[in-house]
């Protein structure tokens, strides 16, 4: 029974969502997510034991750590996010004993979760729901960045790999404070790396794609750094003249024409 109701809510809620237009909110779906993860603190809190709420908070913490970066990023991770739900309400039980947790609720959960993640999964590729914000700062600063990777990708084939490098640090000092365009500018100097071998790079070039992962999306990057491993990853540099004008140029949706 727990899973016919599950999966009549789910398709209740989602359904709300496309009638009352929510769903074209991107926050719908990863507030869901937040919501869902949840309820599992609720029932630490009716069962009494601390020690059970502490690892369900952390557990529920980091669902919506992946809820807020969804949003951020990509709808994905929240697709992501719910499908990975579905299937720790499957094994919940058998690691951690939440005594205030009722019988049918981890697989009622499986089913709403796994219900919504798929209809979130065909929505995103149908395009009914926009994987990413088509205003954010990313969207808008895509085609400064593509134009200096093109100009590197340039250089690179003329046989110039210092120009072909100094253009993906002008695409990373403009894509650095968004966590799409910080990602893939750092695995493109890493592939830069791999090719040319350089060792040093290589290293620098896999400790910065992570810290672009984890931290961009938060705010924490040094304005105008350069991106390559000849400079420290936390250091401010003025950015150049040229670059500082199209980054003013995406931040503002008046000024920016795609």
């Amino acid at each position: 029974m727990e899973f016919a109701i599950g999966a009549v809510l789910a398709l209740g809620v989602c359904g709300l969502g496309i009638v009352a237009g929510f769903e074209r909110d991107r926050v719908f779906y990863p507030v869901m997510l937040i919501v869902i993860a949840s309820y599992y603190d609720l029932f630490a809190v009716i069962g009494g034991d601390e020690g059970v709420l502490a690892v369900e908070l952390a557990i529920s913490l980091g669902f919506a750590a992946l809820a807020v970066f969804g949003f951020r990023v990509n709808l994905w991770l929240a697709a992501a996010g719910l499908l990975g739900h579905a299937g720790l309400d499957v094994f919940h039980g058998h690691v951690i004993t939440n005594t205030g947790l009722p019988i049918w609720w981890p697989m009622f959960c499986a089913t709403f979760d796994a219900v919504a993640g798929l209809y979130l999964a065909w929505a995103l590729s149908a395009k009914r729901i926009t994987a990413t914000d088509p205003t954010s700062f990313g969207n808008r600063i895509r085609t400064y960045v593509d134009a200096e990777l093109a100009v590197s990708r340039t250089a690179e084939l003329a046989g110039d790999a210092g120009a072909a490098f100094r253009h993906l640090e002008r695409a990373h000092i403009l894509g650095q404070r968004s966590t799409v365009q910080h990602v893939r500018v750092h695995v493109l100097m890493l592939l830069w790396a791999l090719r040319h071998h350089r060792a040093r790079e290589v290293v620098g070039q896999f400790t910065r794609v992570i810290g672009a992962a984890t931290k961009t999306w938060i705010g924490l990057v040094p304005s105008g750094n350069t991106g390559g491993a000849n400079v420290s990853p936390f250091e401010p540099m003025a950015i150049p003249d040229d670059l500082a004008e199209l980054i003013d140029v995406a931040r503002s949706p008046r000024l920016w024409v795609n």
